[in-house]
């Protein structure tokens, strides 16, 4: 077994177990086998009263236990569970220990992670990034295609395999760009090297080359109408007020 995460959790479910079976032995060997046997049924007792004054601890309990055996995720998988993401350290009894990026610790309750949607990030070892490039309306959107494969085919870090293959389609005809999406995948594993920086390299190597090749990459066009014509524009400039006509604008 290399599942460490279950690993932990069966090894402190076995040690607890052990525990009992060792003091009840250990009663039994100094004369003590009525004092163990109304240890047990007390104990058997105080189990279920603390059940109810304790619901929420149990309920994590059994969160833990479902979270070791139906594994959504391994120590040392990427998770984002309620906003908080970050890397899986450790499953305990009452709570599962969440690293983020920016340091933080994180103590979520087992019942958290089992009642909330939870994304792995790393399950598979696959992610899908994709981003948007705009370019003019004047522009031949066929060659803007071709320069743009060609920048993810040079590009290693890149999965180029079956499926996996980069593509770009058209997004939409927004009100000054033809715009194109550009979709590829990455190797998840590596979450805080190549995946925190390749989006932006290869984003940086997608623009170079578009304006190499001398396509424009246009802001966005705000056009700016009057309708009460034959007034004066009011301007300030340096704090002082200047009178301009539509005539002379």
């Amino acid at each position: 077994m290399d599942d460490q995460l279950l690993i932990n959790f069966i090894g402190r479910i076995v040690f607890l177990i052990m525990l009992t079976i060792g003091i009840v032995i250990f009663l039994n060997q100094v004369g003590l086998g009525k004092a163990a046997g109304g240890l047990m049924a007390g104990a058997g007792v105080s189990a279920l009263v603390l059940g109810f004054a304790f619901k929420d601890i149990g309920e994590n309990f059994l969160a833990g236990f479902f979270l070791a055996f139906s594994r959504p995720f391994s120590i040392g998988d990427v998770i984002e569970i309620e906003s908080y993401k970050g890397t899986v350290r450790q499953l305990s009894f009452r709570n599962t220990h969440i690293r983020t990026f920016d340091g933080k610790d994180i103590f979520m309750p087992n019942a958290m992670l089992i009642k909330n949607p939870l994304i792995n990030y790393t399950r598979d070892g696959l992610l899908r990034h994709d981003f948007v490039v705009g370019i003019d309306y004047g522009d031949d959107v066929v060659e803007a295609s071709r320069v743009i494969m060609d920048v993810l085919s040079k590009e290693d870090r890149i999965e180029q395999k079956g499926d996996l293959e980069p593509f770009i389609q058209l997004d939409e005809f927004s009100t000054s760009t033809i715009n194109i999406r550009i979709f590829y995948w990455v190797n998840s594993y590596d979450f805080t090297g190549s995946i925190a920086t390749l989006k932006t390299s290869v984003m940086n190597k997608v623009v170079s080359n578009l304006i190499k090749n001398e396509f424009s990459l246009p802001a966005d066009i705000v056009e700016l109408k009057i309708y009460q014509e034959g007034q004066p524009i009011p301007l300030l400039m340096k704090d002082k007020p200047i009178q301009k006509s539509n005539s002379t604008s």
